[in-house]
């Protein structure tokens, strides 16, 4: 996956700020921290909220440079804001505040952090990308609204590289006023390096164009490239941030601008190698043809042309013209297909919307072109890729993800419209215009709806992790307790559950104490959801015993394949999603609710589809606990939480549960959260443990018995997910009569274990560790009977309540993540050997046999030692050893272009593939990303409503 960022400047960025409501605020909020009125304080920040524009303006953003006044203002909102919520906090682990009031405490932290990180702290970061001489002239308007608006794109880009990081360019255009002569402001030096720079080719970083427009201003595009195989989240963001604050050539030329449009994108490659000629924006130039206007076309590309070869042959190598060499991108052919394909004469918009009628495949592009420097052109095909438009005070905002626009909208366009070969988008400078988009079939227009943006830069920063979800099972305890605010109250030795602090609790009562009678419960879920919905089960079974209610659990893509007709009105259906868009649980949710089911979902998105869809609900966290990270974990905590709550809920209601029982299982809930961080304050010796067997085992295998059986599955997941390997999963007590004779490396789940299970489970431990398996033993502490049968042993501490088998998995998931990133780290030799290849195709100078053979024999070392077993296919390495002993047999004055140096490129890039595991994404990602099957479901569901009828 790949990420794309764009800013389009509207008319009204050099226009003056009011700031007399930002003085007013300040005086309110002052008076309302001193008083400590939570409702005021809400009524203060809708007041910030319906400013939000203003807030987020570069108009204010340049006040707040040169005057010390707004800054004093906006230092004393930061300082009033953290007061109340302070108290708002203190309230709410008093009890003294509801759920309501428990919202103003968080909308007080969503624009503390607003106010403090997106306009204090952006200030220093805009100023930091301009020379230090240009950052400190406050009446410099113009340069500062071209770092204004280059620094927003990179942090959306920041955001977004968690989808891809192997490389990023931007592309900055801007246009200089009718009668500005741009050479004339230019000395001799600098008038020779634009024409040295101007003359770079392959749309390579540092590229400068100046064109002259029609109605007399001059267009200037500065284009910066970087490749990094080698990189963490944020390098690419700091390179490129680099070269535009060093670039005196640009900040010569940008004096006096009028215009500015941005486009930024990320990569993940799938198509072409990872270097600067194939970092996207792409140009439309190739061999043999004259220049045309294409250098100044520039496209970005999420997705693939899956036709690409087809298209080249086509409309490249039929007319006598070639791509370069070194670009193999299929995004290039997009500009190429603009200017060759698009019927002559038209204008830009149909030019653009032609290129799609070319290509083939899942798509989301935005095009930029200097002569056209006042839009932007979007388009998407497919329904693989998303594109969101930010409308702005200033300007159009683009981002491939929501999160590339939270830091400066609170609503957004959502591209969703589908059908009709997909649609396309011009973007203008007048952002009071409304937004359509045109099917690129047939040309009808659609109007975009808007959408809300439920979270804020906060629930995505990521801290001093080194990755997203480090970060997210750091903030698992957090959002446990969250889970558990506002849902119940200790009155003595009572616990009084707090209906209004549930999703339509009220309704919920009065239908559990009404006519039919409940009789079943069925909790669904898909993936990671579906085990919290085994969980969940589990729980309520605990509590259920004797009400004669019958409990069940699915995976959402099986109830709807097995579910009659007949009518639900007894059944309670919990669907558990993170997101509240799995396609097979929502589709199950239609169909159950429609038969006469109640539908409680357990959630963590608010105003999700699920949540419309659903009777009564439970949010998991506060409803918007978004996880970066592919691979779910802390949403997975709160979800048994939450069902914890619902099942102690459920056994009041229906007299299965004493009291006693409940204030119990409550107090052994209340300290999970503290019992995770323990977990994790382990973290350094269990990724030893997964450090010293990841690597070197290639045979992996979860076992667990009674409730270890659903930490043993959701670990088996995210072992999967995170480390790339087909993991079985089984009873502890089958796995001896099914598969030790691969000799697997065993992960066995036993923590929550009766005592008359625990010498059974010692007894499966020597069997497996009999058979040259290496079984690694999650248990509890203070239990010593697997220390001395077990290859290693993780202790976890206990809690109670029928929760022990969420400490498990939280260790478990930390295993996943340790075991992924030392697989990982045995691909680095392989890494800087194709680093050091990109470079010969750049300089073949470089080449030196001896140095080369030394470093390919130093990586095939390190696989000799066992540390690539994990993950490296015997064919790779022999591939290539092969190409080692041929190349020893070379002459040592052999030159590089006689040194099959195109084969050796092929099988690092094949081994790095099988190595590397990205932690925060999917290596391979689908082109078509759905959770669930494409079953005709809407006639399904019209059938059965015509049987019930």
């Amino acid at each position: 996956m790949c990420g794309i960022a764009c800013f389009l400047s509207g008319n009204r960025w050099n226009e003056p700020v009011d700031t007399g409501w930002l003085r007013r605020l300040g005086s309110d909020l002052r008076d309302v921290a001193v008083s400590r009125d939570m409702m005021k304080a809400d009524g203060l920040i809708s007041r910030l909220e319906h400013h939000f524009p203003e807030l987020m303006s570069f108009g204010l953003h340049f006040r707040l440079l040169a005057d010390g006044d707004i800054q004093a203002v906006f230092e004393s909102v930061c300082r009033d804001l953290e007061r109340l919520r302070d108290a708002a906090a203190d309230g709410l682990r008093s009890g003294e505040m509801n759920m309501s009031q428990g919202n103003v405490r968080e909308r007080l932290d969503d624009y503390l952090w607003q106010v403090d990180r997106e306009v204090l702290a952006f200030r220093n970061s805009a100023l930091k990308i301009m020379p230090s001489a240009l950052a400190a002239d406050i009446e410099d308007r113009d340069r500062h609204f071209l770092a204004w608006g280059a620094e927003q794109v990179l942090q959306s880009i920041d955001k977004l590289e968690v989808r891809g990081r192997d490389s990023a360019g931007i592309s900055m255009a801007f246009t200089l006023p009718a009668g500005v002569d741009p050479y004339g402001r230019l000395s001799d030096a600098r008038r020779a390096e634009l024409a040295s720079r101007s003359k770079i080719e392959n749309a390579d970083t540092r590229h400068v164009l100046v064109k002259p427009l029609a109605d007399g201003r001059t267009a200037c595009r500065f284009l910066y490239k970087v490749a990094q195989l080698v990189g963490q989240l944020g390098d690419n963001g700091d390179v490129l941030r680099s070269f535009i604050r060093d670039d005196d050539l640009l900040w010569s030329l940008a004096g006096g601008l009028s215009d500015l449009n941005v486009v930024a994108h990320t990569r993940w490659a799938s198509n072409g190698i990872i270097s600067v000629s194939n970092c996207h924006p792409v140009d439309g130039v190739v061999l043999g043809e004259s220049l045309e206007g294409r250098e100044g076309t520039m496209f970005v590309l999420n997705g693939d042309v899956d036709n690409y070869p087809a298209l080249v042959d086509r409309f490249v190598l039929s007319g006598q013209t070639a791509i370069p060499e070194s670009i193999t991108t299929d995004a290039k052919i997009l500009p190429v297909l603009f200017h060759t394909a698009a019927p002559l004469g038209a204008d830009h918009e149909i030019r653009f919307r032609g290129v799609f009628e070319k290509c083939e495949g899942s798509l989301a592009v935005v095009m930029q072109d200097v002569l056209d420097v006042d839009r932007l052109y979007l388009a998407k095909k497919g329904s693989g890729q998303s594109i969101y438009v930010g409308r702005m005070r200033d300007g159009w905002s683009v981002a491939s993800e929501t999160y590339g626009l939270v830091a400066r909208c609170r609503v957004s366009y959502p591209v969703a419209v589908s059908g009709q070969g997909g649609v396309s988008i011009m973007l203008q400078r007048d952002t009071d215009a409304e937004l359509r988009a045109r099917y690129l079939e047939g040309g009808e227009e659609e109007k975009l709806p808007l959408e809300p943006i439920e979270i804020f830069s906060r629930d995505i920063f990521r801290g001093n992790f080194q990755y997203y979800i480090e970060k997210e099972m750091h903030e698992a305890s957090r959002s446990v307790q969250n889970t558990l605010h506002g849902k119940y109250r200790k009155e003595g030795r009572v616990v009084r559950f707090l209906t209004e602090g549930f999703g339509n609790g009220p309704a919920l009562i009065e239908r559990l104490r009404s006519n039919p009678r409940i009789k079943r419960v069925i909790s669904v879920g898909q993936g990671t959801a579906a085990v919290a919905a085994m969980g969940i089960s589990q729980l309520l079974r605990r509590t259920l015993v004797g009400s004669g209610i019958a409990v069940e659990s699915y995976t959402g893509s099986e109830l709807i394949g097995f579910v009659g007709s007949e009518r639900m009105d007894d059944l309670l259906l919990i669907p558990v999603s993170q997101s509240g868009t799995t396609t097979d649980t929502n589709r199950v949710v239609d169909l159950c609710r429609g038969q006469g089911a109640w539908v409680n979902a357990i959630v963590n998105r608010r105003n999700s589809p699920l949540i419309k869809k659903s009777d009564s609900y439970i949010y998991t966290s506060n409803g918007r606990d978004v996880e970066m990270a592919v691979a779910s974990t802390k949403a997975f905590y709160s979800q048994i939480a939450a069902g914890k709550i619902l099942s102690l809920w459920l056994g009041r209601e229906f007299g299965t549960v004493s009291q006693r029982k409940i204030l119990s299982e409550i107090e052994s809930l209340e300290e999970l959260p503290g019992k995770i961080d323990e977990v994790l304050a382990g973290k350094d010796a269990i990724g030893e443990i997964a450090g010293r067997y990841g690597p070197s085992n290639r045979y992996w295998a979860l076992v667990g018995n009674g409730a270890n059986r659903i930490a043993a599955k959701e670990v088996r997941i995210k072992l999967s997910e995170l480390c790339y390997k087909s993991i079985p999963f089984d009873v502890t007590e089958d796995k001896k009569h099914i598969d030790l004779s691969t000799e697997p490396l065993t992960l066995v789940m036993a923590s929550d274990l009766p005592e008359m299970v625990v010498s059974d489970t010692v007894k499966e431990v020597t069997i497996f560790k009999a058979h040259s398996g290496k079984p690694i033993v999650f248990c509890a502490q203070g239990e010593d009977r697997f220390d001395k049968v077990a290859e290693a042993v993780i202790k976890v501490p206990r809690v109670g309540g029928g929760l022990d088998f969420v400490l498990e998995t939280v260790a478990g998931h930390w295993w996943g993540i340790a075991a992924a990133k030392a697989i990982d780290a045995r691909s680095e030799l392989f890494k800087k050997m194709r680093i050091l290849l990109v470079a010969l195709s750049e300089d073949p100078g470089q080449w030196n046999r001896k140095l080369f053979l030394a470093g390919l024999e130093k990586a095939l070392e390190s696989v000799s030692l066992g540390g690539a077993d994990s993950a490296l296919p015997a064919h790779s390495i022999a591939l290539l050893a092969n190409y080692v002993i041929w190349l020893h047999k070379q002459p040592d004055e052999i030159l590089s272009t006689d040194a099959r140096l195109g084969e050796l490129l092929s099988i690092l890039n094949t081994i790095i593939m099988e190595m590397t595991r990205p932690i925060d994404t999917i290596r391979h990602q689908a082109k078509t990303v759905t959770v669930g099957i494409s079953r005709p479901q809407e006639s399904a569901m019209e059938n059965r409503a015509a049987e019930l009828n």
